[in-house]
């Protein structure tokens, strides 16, 4: 046993792994992610039928393939959205846990959710650079970590895509989204984004931006046109969860 696992027991002897979510004891030797078993088949992977653009999720007697009302109103700079979840119950709990108390080992539960949809989103949408929603600066400094910069990170060790984590900044500090209507959200986000360096790395590429959580897509849409405007060729986004 090397010093660092060494070190590790000691640390579990004193102060034995629990799942953030429920707070049950973790068997390390039969767990290897920071969930205990429950709350791991607790979260739901997203399935269709869904909007075929914002992927929505529409009641499955519906069968989906047609584009839902918000899609037929409104003016999309991205070409698709999926996520791989809902945004409820024990996963948006999780994404609490990884957004706000730092338990990083979550973004393992993310990379296995975001992973399948990811890989079935490149069968139809070619996959050439990977961008993370961006923090502005202040609010970097704040939580000292960009929660998609992670997952990002995470999809590309994974899947060898590659990523650029400071082509896109966010160049104003807006208030806390959630808080916003979405003709409110809209309005907040209107100019905040912009590509500031190495714009080669998107020019003529087919980007996928990646955050956590869709709401209304204000956001995504932003940041979706500022890419466009610096010569990407199409955008898709990603997300882990979909707020409904």
């Amino acid at each position: 046993m090397g010093s660092s696992q060494t070190f590790q027991w000691l640390l579990n002897l004193v102060f034995p792994p629990v799942c953030p979510i429920c707070q049950t004891l973790l068997d390390d030797k039969r767990n290897d992610l920071p969930l205990c078993p429950t709350c791991r088949t607790a979260i739901k992977p997203l399935r269709p039928p869904y909007c075929p653009r914002c992927g929505l999720p529409v009641p499955s007697g519906d069968g989906g393939g047609y584009l839902c009302g918000p899609c037929l109103e409104e003016k999309w700079y991205f070409e698709v959205h999926r996520s791989s979840g809902l945004y409820e119950g024990t996963l948006k709990e999780a994404i609490h846990q990884f957004k706000y108390k730092g338990v990083f080992p979550l973004v393992r539960v993310f990379g296995d959710l975001m992973q399948p949809t990811l890989q079935t989103l490149s069968r139809e949408y070619p996959v050439d650079v990977m961008i993370p929603v961006p923090l502005h600066i202040r609010r970097l400094r704040e939580r000292g970590f960009n929660q998609a910069l992670l997952m990002v990170k995470e999809l590309s060790t994974r899947l060898g895509i590659p990523y650029e984590g400071r082509t896109l900044k966010k160049i104003k500090d807006t208030p806390v989204q959630i808080s916003l209507k979405k003709r409110e959200r809209r309005k907040n986000l209107t100019g905040v984004f912009q590509v500031k360096d190495n714009t080669k790395a998107i020019q003529g590429k087919s980007v996928v931006l990646v955050d956590d959580v869709y709401t209304t897509g204000a956001t995504a849409n932003e940041c979706s046109r500022a890419l466009l405007k610096a010569g990407a060729e199409r955008v898709a986004v990603l997300t882990v969860a979909r707020a409904l």
